[in-house]
């Protein structure tokens, strides 16, 4: 089979896979739900195919898109308002990013690029194709953002609980 029918094939299963974690709910369904599917499929088949390099600048581009079209102009407004704290935030965050990374890299657990993108905040859909179209791992990047997110579902509740009073 060609690199552009296993695409096709790899997009087909996909659809079949996101719509069906969505429907269950799962955190980032159909993100995972795809994943899986593909996952599965490539386990139990053996069959592989190589994603062909035009279909990740398609990617990028479609990420984009979304990330681009949920700006609205009030957001300004908000910005100005949570500026500092979403600075200090962002400055933390990213940095224990980066010196866990160094820390996983140092004891080669993993790659500098894959532990960068693991331990980095931030959408899970826009790193794993910043991991694509980089030397990283992307199935690691996907591991380490569904954990982190399947643990903020599990904890944020009692956390918030607990914060609240």
């Amino acid at each position: 089979m060609t690199s552009s029918m296993g695409l096709l094939t790899y997009i087909a299963l996909a659809i079949v896979g996101g719509v069906l974690g969505a429907k269950l709910k799962i955190p980032a369904g159909a993100l995972i739900g795809a994943m899986l599917t593909i996952i599965v499929f490539k386990m139990t088949t053996k069959m592989h195919w190589e994603i062909p390099k035009g279909f990740t600048f398609a990617l990028q581009v479609f990420v984009g898109l979304v990330v681009g079209a949920t700006f609205k102009p009030e957001m300004l407004g908000v910005m100005k308002k949570i500026a500092l704290p979403v600075t200090i935030s962002c400055v933390v965050l990213v940095g224990v990013g980066a010196i866990m990374a160094v820390i996983f890299a140092r004891l080669e657990l993993l790659d500098m690029g894959t532990a960068y993108l693991g331990t980095s905040p931030g959408a899970l859909s826009a790193l794993v194709v910043l991991a694509f179209d980089s030397q990283a791992q992307p199935m690691l990047v996907v591991c380490f953002h569904f954990f982190r997110v399947v643990f903020i579902i599990l904890t944020a509740p009692l956390i918030f609980k607990w914060i609240s009073g």
